[in-house]
């Protein structure tokens, strides 16, 4: 039996897990985190905004914002819970924090919790790499609320597609082009965002080479998908030793 704690249960994303999770063979729901004052907290329910609900053992599986997200990472890491992140547009310094309780707990980073975008990361990294002199390009498209831009998988998109021919997502990609850019340099990797009513997700990457053009893209079509990557992942999680894990692990794709 596999034990969960999810956090930002009334969001979007964290409603879709929590209802899977309730409905799910060999899951346990022992609590869910919500901000205090939440109009769902009630005596009896599993809705907390108590964060002694985690405990050594239970998976945190983290959809809160920012801030409440690393409150909650850090309290998991002392008490020996696995953690599940699913909050994404996070610093590199506030990254490094996340990584660093991998020392203590079994921790994965998740900027998509779709299988589905765990193989597209792949195959990215595949094309890449094979196609050494063509154009790396992204386009995201996400509902009209996303807070962060580029969305977190286009981010591990660009990066599995710079690190595949030994270069640095970071410094190379490019956000915005506008005016008078000159030619696109060779490294440059392209990432557009797109936002607007309620488009769940879809991903597209460009390889563009001389006289073809390679489109790679996935369209999450229901919530349920990053729901279903969830419980996957939180099972896989649960079995674990202390380390720093991505998707690509709970698939074997390593």
């Amino acid at each position: 039996m596999t034990s969960l704690v999810i956090s930002g249960a009334s969001g979007r994303l964290g409603a879709r897990i929590l209802a899977h999770a309730q409905a799910a063979a060999g899951i346990k729901v022992a609590g869910a985190l919500l901000r205090e004052g939440s109009a769902r907290l009630s005596e009896g329910s599993p809705f907390t905004a108590d964060e002694a609900v985690l405990q050594a053992g239970r998976v945190l599986i983290e959809c809160a914002p920012k801030p409440a997200a690393l409150a909650h990472a850090a309290r998991a890491a002392n008490v020996g819970a696995p953690i599940l992140m699913a909050t994404t547009g996070f610093t590199p310094a506030e990254r490094t924090l996340l990584e660093a309780h991998a020392d203590r707990v079994p921790v994965l980073i998740a900027p998509n919790l779709s299988l589905g975008v765990t193989v597209l990361l792949d195959l990215v990294a595949r094309a890449a790499a094979a196609l050494p002199g063509y154009d790396l390009e992204i386009v995201e498209l996400h509902h009209s609320k996303k807070r962060d831009a580029p969305s977190g998988t286009a981010w591990a998109l660009a990066r599995a597609g710079a690190a595949a021919r030994g270069l640095d997502a970071d410094r190379e990609a490019i956000l915005a082009r506008a005016g008078d850019i000159g030619p696109r340099g060779q490294d440059e990797i392209g990432i557009q965002s797109i936002r607007g009513g309620d488009i769940i997700g879809e991903h597209t990457v460009y390889l563009v080479g001389p006289t073809e053009r390679l489109e790679l893209t996935h369209r999450a079509q229901s919530r349920d998908v990053f729901a279903a990557g969830a419980i996957t992942a939180a099972r896989f999680l649960a079995e674990q030793k202390p380390g720093l894990y991505a998707m690509r692990d709970v698939l074997a794709l390593s």
